[in-house]
């Protein structure tokens, strides 16, 4: 019962201490753009988490809702959840291939 928790609050820090800017200083690392009512975001973002969650990396996670028109043309956002790597941006539900993004993040 309390890793989902952990888990949750893990999710949050890693929200406040992200930026876009932190995404382009540092495009080897997973960066996440999600919604908060998204419905693709709430179908493959939970089960992703709490695969993940307690791993020792540290992913940048974004709200879309707070982004700029030019953030979302800068990042590539077509709709979301996006993984973005390298500086190439995946709009993608692929469980499959999120997992290899996972696993490649710095």
């Amino acid at each position: 019962m309390l890793y989902p928790l952990f888990v949750f609050g893990r999710l949050q820090g890693w929200e406040r201490t992200s930026s876009v800017q932190e995404t382009i200083n540092d495009p080897n690392r997973l960066t996440i753009i999600y919604r908060n009512h998204c419905p693709r975001c709430n179908k493959t973002l939970p089960k992703l988490f709490l695969e993940h969650g307690m791993e020792s990396k540290k992913v940048i996670l974004i709200n879309a809702d707070n982004l700029s028109k030019e953030k979302f043309d800068e990042l590539d956002v077509q709709k979301t959840p996006v993984f973005r790597i390298d500086k190439h941006s995946y709009n993608t539900m692929d469980q499959g291939l999120i997992n290899e993004l996972w696993n490649k993040s710095k």
